[in-house]
């Protein structure tokens, strides 16, 4: 996302191709699964019990926790120590996160209102609920906001200033990630999207200030081996054959999580790519406008009559990455685009 979200830090910083290669991953990972959608009346509309349904679940754990490991790593690189940074930084997630939210979402709504077919009809008196709520994609701007907020506080306070202090929080938010969910009705702001995947953050803040969660040699394989264990349990439930209790069934997602996005990380050298890289630094503009990409190309397939599945599929992914990259490069340097859609900071010379 040009980074998801960049601090002024790492701007000025030389890229880390493997990092932003991750960044091209997620971001390919993420837009799959939307294209796919998360029921048999979204996206491709495909059957609860089909094996695109089974890819779009599957990966469910990982996709938006590694985004979110990443925004962690990126941050870990200069956390806030005085009030001044807090101030600073509180502005510039406003302008990063909410600003597309507000925009951006409201984009959405008159998509939802003007186009049937769209998936997602919406009447004029439920616009609010995308901002409150943070439906569709955007669940993601408001639960990262809120997940630098802590985390900056907890910076603040020199908690996280040592492996303990580390350990000790991510192990609270580890727990809150299993026992803790509100209602439908009281997740205002994404507050169980920020529970979900505030361990995540830690863990990439680890990853960055302590040098933690890379496995080599005899642990990488040890690592694989659960994962695939876990994983096996997880898909187990994903497909019904085993019922287990809801508690249950959130430690092995969590499992998943953190040993996929170790892994990952782990690999990161491996994945390393240059057309990933060059992706991953538009993979902001690509989370925030590829659900506009990917719908239309969809509706115009489905208006050409085309079925298939794969092309389908094939077709609104390559839509759902490829016109926001577009968009960003035609538009990106006007600062109405910039300021209002991307967050970025207005260019001086305009």
């Amino acid at each position: 996302m040009t980074d998801f979200p960049r601090t002024q830090a790492r701007r000025s910083a030389p890229k880390d191709t493997a990092i932003e290669s991750l960044r091209g991953l997620a971001v390919v990972l993420m837009v799959a699964g939307h294209v796919i959608g998360s029921g048999a009346n979204r996206g491709m509309q495909v059957a609860d019990d089909s094996v695109w349904r089974l890819f779009y679940l599957g990966l469910a754990d990982i996709r938006m926790p590694l985004f979110t490991v990443l925004s962690g790593l990126v941050y870990g690189l200069r956390p806030i120590t005085r009030r001044g940074d807090y101030s600073g930084l509180v502005r510039g997630k406003i302008r990063r996160l909410i600003v597309p939210l507000l925009t951006v979402g409201a984009l959405l709504v008159v998509l939802q209102m003007a186009v049937p077919a769209a998936n997602s009809e919406r009447a004029p008196s439920e616009a609010w609920k995308v901002w409150v709520y943070g439906e569709e994609h955007l669940w993601f701007l408001e639960a990262v906001f809120l997940i630098f907020l802590t985390v900056a506080a907890l910076d603040y306070f020199a908690v996280l200033s040592t492996r303990y202090g580390w350990a000790a929080c991510t192990a609270c938010a580890l727990l809150a990630f299993v026992v803790v969910r509100l209602p439908d009705s009281l997740d205002f702001f994404s507050i169980n999207g920020y529970i979900r995947l505030l361990p995540f953050f830690l863990i990439g803040y680890g990853m960055q200030r302590f040098g933690l969660f890379t496995v080599t040699r005899w642990k990488a394989v040890a690592a694989v081996g659960l994962f695939a264990a876990v994983y096996a349990l997880r898909l187990t439930t994903i497909l019904g054959s085993w019922e287990l209790p809801e508690l249950v069934q959130r430690v092995a997602s969590l499992a998943v999580g953190v040993l996929g996005v170790t892994l990952i990380y782990s690999a990161r050298r491996v994945i390393e790519q240059r057309p990933l890289a060059w992706l991953g630094a538009f993979s902001f503009g690509i989370y925030l406008l590829h659900v506009f990409g990917a719908a239309a190309t969809r509706i115009a397939l489905g208006q050409a009559g085309v079925q298939q599945d794969v092309i389908i599929f094939v077709v609104c992914l390559g839509a759902g990455v490829g016109l926001p990259v577009i968009f960003q490069k035609i538009f990106g340097a006007w600062n109405p685009v910039r300021v209002l859609v991307l967050g970025e900071k207005p260019l001086r010379d305009q």
